[in-house]
């Protein structure tokens, strides 16, 4: 028996949120920066003030677009085995965080630029961990600036098979990303079926959808990939100060964009991602994770939810770069997201307010993430498992259940969850070999980097990727 869906919003606030939502699209409208999206809105219905670039979706059309954008699709990896289906009710997942510019070391306790090599180490290494199942593209720091997310996206299609979410820096860039994703796909009818990638488009506060991200909107529809529009409101700073007043701007941020893909870029699958800070009222900075954020965040699963659209929470990011702080911040949301129904879970090796990266975090990420899988696996409930004969039994026999047949019977139908950087152990047993989590973890990275083999992608692959890589240097380093 799975564990039912925890709420933190009446059926009456919801529906407050969803109107005040509809509310701010009839009325308020969003900015899009592109004739050619305007247009097109235009020709669907959509009301649409070309001098100011403002369009104004009816609740018709808002209803409309959310029961017909994409229930459910699949991502791909470069193998089948490694696919999974996206839905807001499908078996939740995890992602590493992405675009670090920062890779920390939480055993030496140092830090240095992102190279390509790490973009490397990262894919391999999330290959072969067996509970995350995305994995994001970082930001080499050794590669010039017009070229690294291509290089990027490159090194770590080659290093990895799992699905990849893309960042990039312009539609200009994407096309080239592309190329690399139909190159490894094999075709475009493959990338339609099985995307290897799925990529994102941003929206800027105010509702603001600049030209260039609607460019690659565009682009991404014609291949059908999936698209993710982060919502980043800063409650108290962009974005209202109250909790409520957060979570109505960023459901309309989220709303907005998933009307406008489907518009745009009709079947094109989105997610409900979303990633919510706060301003630190007495610093003027900004805070990653705090009890209001959780707060927000839960009302927003629940949003999600109402709209069947696969909700992707930032459950792992954290507010510092020590350890004890993510391992702080992770048990204040990670299992509590998930049991809200997070399909996404986003960020596992994320430090220093995601702009940092560690390799020993992946792997603790990762174990934190198999642990709550098997918090939502919940318990057998069969007849017997409440186990009143059991009890019978040894009250007034035995007086021990080790060798019961109940016990036998629901050892493997029921198993104990067996961790493996945070073992079950007492303090004296810990004395004996007393390594940190940090060298434990990092012992696991160097194994996994040594050990587990990647299989390589074909030649003639790799040289289609090294040609595109060559082409989009030379055309884009030369401007």
């Amino acid at each position: 028996m799975t564990l039912p869906v925890y709420k933190v919003l009446s059926e009456d606030q919801v529906q407050t949120i969803h109107s005040c939502t509809l509310n701010i699209l009839e009325n308020t409208g969003i900015n899009i920066q592109h004739k050619k999206a305007l247009k097109m809105l235009a020709e669907s219905g959509v009301r649409v003030d070309f001098t100011s670039q403002r369009a104004y979706f009816s609740p018709d059309l808002v209803e409309a677009a959310l029961l017909q954008i994409p229930k459910e699709f699949i991502c791909g990896g470069r193998e089948p085995s490694l696919d999974f289906k996206v839905a807001f009710d499908a078996p939740p997942i995890c992602r590493c965080t992405g675009g670090a510019v920062t890779l920390i070391d939480l055993v030496s306790k140092k830090s240095k630029p992102v190279t390509l090599a790490d973009c490397q180490e990262i894919a391999h290494l999330v290959d072969g961990l067996e509970y995350t199942s995305i994995c994001a593209t970082q930001t080499p720091n050794d590669v010039p600036t017009p070229v690294y997310d291509i290089r990027a996206l490159k090194t770590m299609l080659e290093s990895g098979r799992k699905h990849i979410w893309s960042l990039v820096s312009s539609s200009e860039n994407l096309i080239y990303q592309l190329e690399m994703m139909l190159a490894v796909s094999g075709s475009e009818k493959m990338l339609r079926e099985r995307p290897i990638c799925h990529g994102i488009v941003t929206v800027l506060e105010q509702f603001t959808y600049p030209h260039d991200e609607i460019e690659r909107l565009l682009l991404y529809g014609r291949y059908n990939l999936p698209v993710k529009v982060p919502i980043v409101p800063m409650m108290g700073a962009n974005a209202p100060t109250t909790i409520a007043g957060t979570m109505v701007q960023a459901n309309a941020e989220a709303v907005a964009s998933i009307v406008l893909i489907h518009y745009l870029c009709p079947g094109t699958p989105t997610w409900y991602y979303f990633f919510i800070q706060a301003l630190n009222k007495r610093t003027g900075g900004n805070i990653f994770l705090s009890p209001e954020i959780v707060i927000c965040d839960l009302g927003l699963i629940q949003m999600a939810r109402h709209y069947r659209i696969p909700a992707a929470p930032s459950s792992f990011e954290t507010n510092g770069a020590r350890l004890n702080d993510v391992l702080y911040g992770n048990g204040m949301s990670v299992n509590l997201f998930a049991l809200a129904g997070a399909f996404e879970n986003v960020g596992t090796g994320c430090l220093d307010m995601s702009s940092g990266i560690s390799k020993q975090g992946l792997v603790i990420g990762d174990e934190i993430w198999a642990q709550t899988q098997r918090l939502l696996s919940g318990f057998c409930d069969e007849a017997d498992s409440f186990a009143l004969d059991a009890i019978k039994r040894v009250s007034s026999g035995t007086h021990e259940y080790l060798t019961d047949k109940h016990t036998i019977h629901f050892l493997r139908k029921e198993p104990q969850f067996v961790p493996a950087l945070m073992p079950y152990r007492s303090y004296n047993t810990w004395r004996e070999d007393p390594k940190e989590l940090a060298e434990e973890a990092q012992e696991r990275v160097v194994e996994i980097l040594n050990n587990h083999h990647v299989p390589p992608l074909p030649d003639e692959v790799l040289n289609e990727l090294d040609h595109i890589d060559q082409f989009a240097s030379k055309k884009l380093l030369n401007n």
